[in-house]
């Protein structure tokens, strides 16, 4: 018999919980990282159980350290007690590898019985919403306008959110997406959009304070860094010799 098939992506289970009925967050890096904020901020506030991590070659040989020992780049992590699951990554998936990827996670989707999914992600819209939003299909677009989220009717997407949202179209599975509104590369207030929205869908609350907390302090950094530049090119300016 031939030796099967060695799969590229793997889902390591550290605890075999049953996710049956539950609902996945996805939270890839993409612009602002808004959605990898607003997960990881999911998962402190609902002290969320890591029940497990996926492995792969295509990641980079890039590992976070905390508190002295190394994380798997992609973890999942369970909260039983609202019946929700959270895909966390923190490194970027090469687009030429996003549809293995989205493929095999939509298999672990429907292996779990997992019953829902809400895929985040980045948007730019200066002066737009905080949040928008997209369904994999017409049905899961009830939820969308029932939210009174803005609808994107026309765009372009890419990446794994891209993928994912389409495979799981493809395999009818109730699934939205929520994009936050973001202008910096880590964007806390779009985060805090995407938690909001999420708490809207799910009925979970959470206080987001603390998110727009941390926006404020990165946007006084700006502010004082673009103050620097501009009192350094005036110093500049200043010292250069004039001709007449």
């Amino acid at each position: 018999m031939a030796e099967e098939k060695k799969k590229v992506i793997n889902f390591v289970e550290t605890k075999n919980i049953s996710m049956k009925g539950y609902t996945l967050i996805e939270g890839f890096p993409d612009l602002g990282l808004a959605g990898t904020i607003g997960s990881r901020y999911l998962i402190d506030k609902l002290k969320m159980e890591r029940v497990g991590y996926i492995s792969s070659p295509l990641f980079l040989p890039i590992i976070r350290i905390h508190e002295g020992v190394p994380m798997h780049p992609v973890r999942i992590y369970v909260s039983k007690k609202h019946k929700l699951a959270v895909v966390l990554a923190e490194q970027i998936i090469d687009n030429r590898m996003s549809h293995v990827v989205a493929k095999e996670l939509v298999e672990w989707v429907k292996k779990k019985g997992i019953k829902r999914v809400i895929s985040t992600s980045g948007i730019k819209v200066p002066g737009g919403k905080d949040v928008y939003a997209f369904a994999s299909d017409n049905a899961s677009k009830k939820a969308i306008k029932k939210a009174k989220f803005e609808m994107i009717k026309d765009g372009v997407t890419s990446g794994v959110t891209a993928l994912l949202m389409l495979y799981l179209k493809d395999n009818k599975v109730e699934a939205f997406c929520l994009l936050g509104n973001a202008k910096n590369n880590a964007d806390y207030h779009a985060a805090a959009g995407i938690v909001k929205a999420f708490c809207k869908l799910t009925g979970i609350c959470l206080d987001v304070k603390p998110l727009l907390a941390e926006a404020k302090k990165l946007e006084d950094a700006i502010v004082k860094h673009l103050k620097t530049l501009e009192t350094k090119k005036e110093t500049k300016v200043g010292r250069t010799p004039m001709y007449t």
